[in-house]
């Protein structure tokens, strides 16, 4: 994605509504920083895009989630990840809406595919989430979307608010189990086709544990 003036971010940052949200839109050194259970993260941002549609109406526990990153990144790990390498993993909690009530869905994203046929695993964690169509500048009146972040802290807690996507909040954390859980406070809540991620990337040695839960 390309970066846009400092005005453009600054709208979008306060659209967002996330303290959290806001500290991610500039690009600074990863202090790394020790969970309690003693893992440390460095993660760094790419974009990428949800495959296929999820929703909390028809998703089951265990289902497979699929997202193709949108840029070459090289992890802090010193891992090359290029343009259209699959992000996998699995729904890993549903919640479906009641008489119209809340519901939730919560992902986590384990492995990173390559194009030759290479499989590493990665922690990643939703750092922010829109429309597919939020690189349109009639989305939002803002052009496009802020910029990844280059560098995540290693204890960022991300709470962005529902206005960012058809009514459905995230909310995340890098120290946390999973990717990310969606939230929307009324009805079944879906995920389409092409749903924007920005995500927090670093890639772990097969036996090393995820830390805490989201």
């Amino acid at each position: 994605m390309k970066s846009k003036e400092s005005s453009r971010n600054s709208s979008l940052r306060s659209l967002s509504l996330g303290m959290a949200a806001a500290s991610l839109m500039f690009a600074g050194a990863a202090a790394a920083q020790t969970s309690q259970a003693g893992q440390t993260w460095q993660l760094v941002g790419v974009n990428a895009r949800l495959d296929h549609a999820v929703d909390t109406n028809s998703a089951t526990q265990g289902q497979a989630v699929e997202a193709k990153l949108d840029g070459s990144v090289t992890t802090d790990q010193g891992k090359k990840l290029e343009k259209g390498t699959e992000l996998t993993g699995t729904v890993t909690a549903i919640e479906k809406s009641a008489n119209g009530g809340a519901s939730s869905l919560t992902l986590s994203f384990t492995t990173a595919k390559t194009k030759d046929g290479k499989e590493i695993p990665v922690k990643v964690t939703l750092l922010s989430a829109f429309p597919a169509s939020a690189e349109n500048a009639a989305a939002y009146g803002l052009g496009e979307v802020g910029s990844v972040p280059r560098h995540v802290k290693s204890d960022e807690k991300i709470d962005q608010e529902s206005g960012m996507l058809n009514n459905i909040s995230l909310h995340s954390r890098v120290q946390g189990e999973n990717s990310g859980t969606f939230m929307k406070k009324d009805g079944d809540l879906k995920l389409n086709a092409g749903t924007y991620l920005q995500v927090g990337i670093a890639s772990m040695n097969a036996n090393t544990a995820n830390s805490g839960g989201n």
